[in-house]
C-alpha cells in the first residue's frame, strides 16, 4: 500500500484550495511549518491529509 501525504491549503477568498502531494510526512510537514507565520489572512486553515491507496 502506498501512502500520498496531501498538504492542503483551504482558501478564504473562494478561489479552489492548493494542493500540494509528498510521499512522506516529513516532506510534508516541512512545507506545512513554512507557513505556521503566514499573516497573509489568505488560508482558512492549512492541514495536512493521509491518503492510502
Amino acid at each position: 500500500m502506498n501512502e500520498l501525504w496531501i498538504v492542503r491549503f483551504v482558501r478564504k477568498d473562494g478561489k479552489p484550495d492548493e494542493e500540494y502531494y509528498y510521499r512522506s510526512l516529513a516532506e510534508a510537514e516541512y512545507h506545512k511549518n513554512l507557513f505556521l507565520d503566514d499573516d497573509s489572512g489568505l488560508y482558512e486553515r492549512i492541514e495536512i491529509i493521509n491518503d492510502k491507496h
